[in-house]
């Protein structure tokens, strides 16, 4: 049996998408004393990436699926770019589609990247797949990812501590002196946003302090449906499930000519460019967007060029960036 990419990476002693990246001519971040290492176990193993012959035994196309739920969210945006970024510099080319987090056009899009022989497949975020396509994905042996949501307990993810993330909130109002607080969730009900608010909860109940709850579209849009509800609310604070519906919260505010923080106190999560534009600078809770989009691209080069590697579940931590949107009672 011939020298292979795995070889290389344990001579070097560095990961398989290291050797990948200096390989593809992709090294521009990887130092020059690492890359001479890699170059030194290509030529002392007398490795010969021969592309042609991989793509013929592994139907190898170099290309990657990538899905998300909704590119014009900021966030969202932001993730895919980083990704595209960290899988570009590996050598692969990103097939981006777009799900609007409808289940039909996501089963359709996962056949579709099927059919064009990806390597590997990212799901980001909020997706309602079915338990059948993610097992039809192993049975066909392609690497897969879910990306900041956790689908199930059989499936590989990556995703920030969403329920930490709820807690640095509510531990955040609480220091300040709100006793009486809304949290407003998604009208899906998604995994994610429920550890949010279960986090958020939990701190609130060891103070013995009650909180509201709201449902609605993670949108701006979403913010600025529910926001006379909100207004009209016995409450000083609000905590939102991302940063969309917190500058909804804003904009209804400036209409009703109402004062944040004076009149409320709101805090947001993800932490998108707009939380420092905005004003006042919006509270948030940082989401590790980049360090998400490094894991990921590494655990699925794994997965890609080592059949038995084993990988189940990561989480990463969250920060409470605190700006101007939170006024001490």
């Amino acid at each position: 049996m011939g020298v292979t990419i795995k070889d290389v990476a344990k001579k070097a002693g560095v990961s398989i998408a290291t050797v990948s990246m200096v390989v593809n001519d992709k090294a521009g971040h990887i130092t020059p004393k690492t890359k001479r290492k890699v170059l030194d176990a290509i030529k002392e193993l007398d490795y010969r990436p021969n592309f042609t012959a991989r793509s013929l035994v592994r139907k190898a196309s170099n290309t990657i699926g990538l899905l998300v739920p909704d590119i014009t969210n900021p966030y969202f945006a932001e993730l895919a770019k980083s990704l595209e970024t960290a899988l570009n510099q590996a050598g692969y080319i990103t097939f981006l589609c777009n799900t609007f987090e409808e289940s039909e056009r996501e089963k359709r899009y996962v056949n579709e990247l099927i059919s064009r022989a990806v390597d590997g497949l990212i799901i980001c975020g909020l997706t309602s797949l079915e338990t059948t396509i993610f097992a039809s994905l192993k049975e066909r042996r392609i690497p897969y990812l879910i990306l900041d949501n956790r689908f199930s307990a059989e499936n590989f993810s990556i995703h920030a501590d969403d329920f930490a993330g709820g807690e640095l909130a509510a531990k955040h109002l609480i220091e300040n002196g709100h006793t009486k607080t809304l949290f407003v969730g998604s009208q899906n009900h998604y995994i994610n946003i429920e550890q949010r608010y279960q986090g958020f909860k939990s701190i609130m109940d060891k103070h013995k302090l009650e909180t509201n709850y709201l449902d609605t579209e993670l949108t701006r849009v979403g913010g600025q449906k529910i926001a006379e509800t909100v207004f009209k609310m016995d409450i000083t604070a609000v905590f939102c499930s991302n940063d969309l519906i917190a500058i909804g919260l804003y904009d209804a505010a400036a209409k009703q000519k109402l004062t944040i923080p004076g009149d409320l106190s709101i805090i947001g999560y993800d932490n998108i460019t707009f939380t420092s534009i905005v004003k006042p600078h919006l509270t948030t809770i940082q989401q590790p967007i980049h360090m998400l989009a490094e894991k990921a691209c590494y655990h699925l080069l794994q997965m890609i060029h080592t059949p038995d590697y084993f990988f189940y579940k990561e989480i990463l931590p969250v920060s409470l960036v605190s700006r101007d949107s939170v006024a001490a009672q």
